[in-house]
């Protein structure tokens, strides 16, 4: 009986979400909040950002945890797959660093 082996494309996906939510916030600064309507695409693209960058965490640390748990049973696991996974869990945390979600107010440091 053959056992279906995930593919590759699941942290392609995670690295696509990650980079759509990366994308929504680098709209949401260029617009800035400068009138009522530019508030509404700042406020659109930060909550967009929010919800992208939780589904690639989600799928990119579950994809991880998979990975992890058949490199363990020694199961065979490709460098693309890894690599994938890495680059995905890497953009998440550069996304995560750049757009943290609180601290960012006009009071801090000051």
């Amino acid at each position: 009986m053959e056992q279906r082996q995930p593919h590759a494309t699941v942290p392609v996906f995670a690295l696509a979400l990650a980079a759509g939510a990366a994308a929504c916030f680098g709209v949401g600064d260029a617009v800035g909040f400068h009138s009522q309507a530019a508030e509404d695409v700042f406020v659109v693209g930060w909550l967009m950002g929010w919800v992208l960058l939780a589904w690639s965490a989600i799928v990119g640390g579950g994809y991880a945890v998979l990975l992890a748990r058949r490199v363990l049973s020694r199961r065979a696991v490709s460098r693309a797959e890894v690599a994938l996974a890495a680059a995905s869990l890497a953009l998440i945390a550069t996304v995560l660093a750049t757009y943290p979600l609180w601290g960012t107010g006009s009071a801090v440091g000051g």
